[in-house]
């Protein structure tokens, strides 16, 4: 008799966390925030960009950073995809003990040409918006931007 008991509890607190899993994942997928874009990209909400609020930029500019965002975001997702497919192929050869020096300088050579293309487009893309701001706009730009590249860097490595 003590044995069913105790089973009739452990079904209760079984299906008590059965049913707050399910309404996490709910909470999580269905009610989830719907601004933002996970993978990165541009956000195709209302909600203002981070330069955007910090610069108060006007309706018209907002409209031509959000412009050259998305357009940035379109020319690089295909090189961004190069580099990581390159990155792929050279960490293939992790057990690989017969490759050669000369390989892995192809590849290192292969990622950091894709590396400093992404680099410079980046430049580019920020001059551009930037050359979108008033003079007084483009001292906090030019203070932002660095902070906001940096911060992005550092937590790459972070866990």
């Amino acid at each position: 008799m003590k044995a069913i008991t105790r089973n009739k509890w452990f079904l209760l607190l079984l299906g008590v966390l059965m049913l707050a899993n399910v309404g996490l994942l709910l909470s999580f997928f269905v009610f989830g925030e719907k601004s933002g874009h996970p993978s990165g990209g541009p956000s195709k909400g209302p909600e203002r960009s981070y330069l955007a609020r910090e610069l108060t930029l006007n309706a018209e500019q907002e409209k031509k950073f959000q412009q050259s965002k998305e357009q940035f975001f379109e020319e690089m997702k295909p090189l961004w995809e190069s580099i990581r497919e390159s990155k792929d192929s050279f960490y293939r050869n992790v057990n690989n003990p017969s490759i050669s020096d000369a390989e892995i300088r192809l590849h290192t050579a292969r990622i950091a040409e894709l590396s400093q293309e992404a680099d410079q487009k980046t430049l580019r893309h920020f001059q551009v918006l930037r050359d979108y701001c008033t003079p007084e706009q483009r001292q906090k730009f030019d203070t932002l931007v660095p902070r906001m590249l940096s911060t992005t860097g550092s937590r790459r490595g972070k866990k």
